[in-house]
């Protein structure tokens, strides 16, 4: 059992290789069905999450909480999914994710920039100008979009297990490839680290529900997870905000209990003597 996470470059083949893999194994494969999940699960609209992970942020999301919210929320789905393991899960900054995960493959997939240029023209009827303006325009975008959201470039190679330039790759080659390095047994989970990704997906889901909740301040708590056991921490500003976060996360689907260590902050009074 393990899990394979695809970074790709627009026309690297990353998705196509992706499903084929899946198709073999028979296993799970998602790539915006990340985005349809998140959006029916939390509320929000498809394509304003679709922004959020494939796009380059403009100057006032930068300074909204908007993009940590939806970030909050698809990275609650791909750890959901993760969970259930033998899943191949593609693009929205996966890799990053699931980094922590052990039995994780994490895989770029990148070739020339014309041979994606060339790719693109034949697969989307652009033309030879407009299909280069792609591909340039989405390797600064979707860059630009994790630099913001995790502080990490996504062309460092050492962020990934297995590098396929795609260039002279067929999809059943390059799935092929993959299938291999998932025999090593370094990549076999095991049930520490099945426990491990459990407790990330109930962290995570909690987390994104207290952000989906419209009552619950959430954006200053700390949530961690151990065993299904929910802990959480940080200061609210009342007294009901405090219960009805820990009723929230407690609702969750595999949570066994709730530690509720979340302090109200009271505003301060000032006495002005006369």
């Amino acid at each position: 059992m393990s899990i394979v996470a695809i970074s790709e470059t627009a026309g690297s083949l990353g998705i196509e290789i992706g499903r084929k893999l899946a198709e073999s194994l028979g296993w799970e494969f998602a790539d915006r069905e990340i985005i349809a999940k998140a959006s029916e699960q939390f509320g929000e609209d498809v394509m304003d999450l679709r922004h959020s992970v494939e796009e380059k942020p403009t100057l006032w999301e930068r300074f909204s909480d908007s993009q940590q919210r939806y970030k909050a929320y698809i990275e609650a789905i791909m750890l959901e999914m993760a969970a259930r393991d033998n899943v191949v899960l593609a693009g929205r900054s996966s890799t990053i994710v699931l980094r922590q995960i052990p039995h994780v493959v994490r895989v770029r997939t990148t070739a020339p920039e014309g041979t994606r240029a060339q790719r693109l023209e034949y697969q989307q009827g652009l033309t030879h100008e407009a299909s280069f303006d792609y591909v340039r325009h989405s390797d600064r975008e979707r860059a630009a979009r994790v630099k913001f959201l995790y502080q990490i470039d996504v062309d460092d190679l050492l962020l990934y297990d297995l590098v396929l330039n795609t260039e002279h790759l067929t999809v059943e080659t390059g799935a092929a490839l993959i299938r291999e390095t998932l025999r090593d047994e370094r990549f076999q989970a095991i049930e520490t680290g099945r426990k491990e990704v459990v407790d990330l997906s109930l962290a995570a889901l909690a987390r994104a529900a207290l952000m989906a909740h419209p009552q619950v301040g959430a954006r200053s708590l700390v949530v961690t997870c151990k065993n299904g056991h929910v802990s959480l921490r940080g200061g609210v500003r009342a007294d009901e905000e405090r219960t009805l976060a820990a009723d929230v996360v407690g609702r969750i689907p595999g949570v066994v209990g709730v530690l509720n260590e979340i302090v109200v902050m009271h505003p301060t009074r000032t006495t002005v003597g006369l």
